[in-house]
């Protein structure tokens, strides 16, 4: 019921503004005292296979009311099936600030420092939309900032905001080449051997870190303590460690990761993501769904000449409390050379050993100006795939395009593979049209995407093969 309320208030708050800026005489979209911007995006699919079609928008505009600033993100999607469609205001949100002091109510995303204890956020490559609804307060100073939130969190099997999130942090610089700092969260979920109570986690994290000429070193440290929505108490605890060195022409760097049980509600949908630290960010968590993972990664970039640089890195994760033990490694090797004014090259290979499945990607670009408004691109690369029980199987891509200065984009091209076990066709053949005009960017694409895993900010989405007509438009305005 409060949510529904405080749906209604900044719904009618957002009219009132709308109503305010509509009957002002001010004849110009921005002044010295507001300013208003929003941005869309949309996308249409049509299917191939069933000539079936669907259409997801999102619109968001935002007002700069001075010290106070409000916004609203509405989503309309229509799937094949009417049941599944609707239009609603998906986030809404009203804020103030002053000096170093923001306040804000409704929807928001929030991280604290690594995300150990807490890290919800927004990414579009996997469709994951972790938000937060309620209240924040935030305060930036010289030496010392803070954030205190109390929110519900969404479940993402019911679709609804099940949970409660209450949490602060803090930090602090005693001087300028050291910070250090800290985070409380307490995580609120229904007890489902009770349903007069609750269960509750409580993540404790503690961070300090060091920044001096060439040297960076960060170290966090998490611990968990609560109880499910079933069973007996689980409690965990999560180490994450990074340091680098930059130097003229080259850089070093390395990551660890250790944590088991400190992923909540569960590891799939979590509210706190530790980094990946890998180079494509893929982790066991996602992966295999494993309750804790041991890993690290190290790195060097080297740049002897400022046309020719080198990126080389090593990862290995190991699964930690599951009855199968999974491992994941990561092999990555990159170089970009640009032998002339007009001539960019590159190319990576790329090296997954996985329990589940070994793959190999080998990757090759080349841009060539043609004139300082033409280019012309080629892009080739393979994976192969070697799975632990089964026959080897490879996929190869060939991309060629056109660009028009910053107006216009076209490219043609395919995919072949030969997996006899799947569904897919063989090869599969695209045309792909970007043209951007002032503030805005329209993709048409027509034929077939070849599907597979898709890897971000530590979270995999396996994506089905597309075949078919698909329209994208951003737009800011």
């Amino acid at each position: 019921m409060g949510g529904r309320v405080f749906s209604g208030v900044a719904i009618a708050v957002f009219g009132f503004f709308i109503a305010l800026f509509i009957l002002s005489d001010m004849a110009a979209a921005q002044n010295e005292y507001w300013s208003v911007s929003a941005a869309n995006w949309g996308q249409y699919w049509y299917f191939n296979e069933g000539r079936r079609d669907s259409l997801d928008n999102r619109f968001i505009v935002d007002f700069d009311l001075g010290n106070f600033y409000t916004g609203a993100w509405l989503e309309v999607l229509e799937p094949d099936r009417p049941d599944g469609s609707y239009e609603e205001i998906s986030q809404r949100y009203f804020g103030w600030h002053e000096g170093g002091l923001t306040l804000q109510a409704g929807n928001f995303y929030q991280a604290f420092d690594r995300g150990l204890s807490l890290n919800a956020f927004l990414d579009d490559a996997v469709y994951y939309d972790n938000n937060l609804d309620g209240i924040k307060v935030t305060g930036l100073y010289d030496g010392f900032e803070f954030d205190m939130l109390s929110a519900r969190g969404m479940n993402n099997f019911t679709g609804d905001r099940d949970y409660i999130i209450r949490g602060v942090r803090g930090k602090i610089k005693p001087f300028e080449a050291a910070r250090a700092g800290f985070s409380y969260v307490r995580f609120k979920q229904n007890d489902f051997s009770d349903f007069s109570l609750s269960q509750n986690a409580n993540i404790t994290s503690f961070n300090s870190g060091v920044s001096y000429g060439p040297l960076d070193i960060y170290a966090e440290y998490a611990m968990k303590r609560g109880r499910p929505e079933f069973g007996q108490d689980i409690d965990g605890d999560g180490t994450y460690l990074t340091g680098s060195m930059s130097f003229e022409l080259f850089s070093v760097f390395a990551e660890y990761k250790n944590y088991i049980n400190l992923l909540y509600p569960n590891v799939n949908g979590a509210f706190n993501n530790p980094p990946p630290v890998s180079h494509q960010g893929r982790n066991l968590a996602s992966l295999n769904g494993v309750p804790g993972e041991r890993g690290y990664q190290a790195g060097l970039y080297i740049s002897p000449t400022y046309d020719l640089n080198f990126d080389l890195s090593f990862s290995e994760s190991f699964s930690r409390g599951f009855p199968v033990d999974y491992y994941l490694a990561e092999k990555f090797a990159g170089a970009r050379w640009s032998p002339t004014s007009e001539i960019v090259l590159n190319y990576s290979f790329d090296r997954f050993d996985w329990t589940i499945e070994d793959e190999i990607e080998n990757y090759f670009d080349a841009y060539y100006n043609l004139t300082e408004n033409h280019t012309a691109s080629l892009t080739a690369y393979s994976k192969r795939f070697i799975p632990s029980a089964g026959e080897d199987y490879h996929e190869d891509y060939l991309i060629l395009g056109y660009g028009l200065a910053n107006r216009a984009q076209f490219n043609i091209g395919g995919s072949k593979s030969n997996f006899d076990a799947g569904f897919d066709p063989d090869k599969l053949a695209f045309a792909e049209l970007i043209i951007r005009f002032s503030n805005h960017e329209l993709i048409i694409f027509n034929g077939g995407e070849r599907g597979g895993l898709i890897c971000s900010s530590g979270l995999c989405q396996n994506r089905p093969t597309f075949i078919g007509t698909r329209m994208m438009l951003f737009s800011r305005f």
